[in-house]
C-alpha cells in the first residue's frame, strides 16, 4: 500500500492524468489517421479511357441536337403535299424484321 502512495497511484488526480492522456492519445491517433486519409485524397486521381472520352462527347452532342429535325420535317411536309412521297414498303419491312431481330437476339 505504501508503494502504491509513493509513486502516486492510488491518487485520483493521477489516475485522471492517465485517462486524459489515453484520450489525448486516441485523438492523435484519429488526426493522424485524418491526416493521412486527407493526404491520400489530395494524391487520388482519375483517369478516363478514350473510350469514355468518346461516349462523354457523344453524350453532349446528343444533349445539343434538337429532339425534332425541322428542316427534316419541313421537307417531307413538302414532299406530302406535292404527292412526291413515296414509302417503299419493302424498305419498311426489311427495317421492321432487322428491328425485331436485334430484339430477340
Amino acid at each position: 500500500m505504501q508503494i502504491k502512495e509513493t509513486l502516486g497511484l492510488g491518487s485520483k488526480p493521477l489516475e485522471e492524468r492517465g485517462r486524459a492522456g489515453a484520450a489525448g492519445r486516441a485523438g492523435d491517433k484519429a488526426a493522424t489517421a485524418s491526416g493521412a486519409a486527407a493526404a491520400a485524397a489530395a494524391s487520388d486521381r482519375v483517369e478516363l479511357s478514350g473510350r469514355s472520352r468518346e461516349m462523354a462527347k457523344a453524350a453532349e452532342t446528343l444533349a445539343n441536337t434538337p429532339e425534332v429535325r425541322e428542316g427534316r420535317v419541313a421537307e417531307i411536309r413538302r414532299r406530302i403535299d406535292n404527292h412526291e412521297y413515296q414509302v417503299d414498303a419493302d424498305k419498311v419491312a426489311q427495317k421492321m424484321i432487322m428491328d425485331f431481330l436485334r430484339e430477340v437476339v
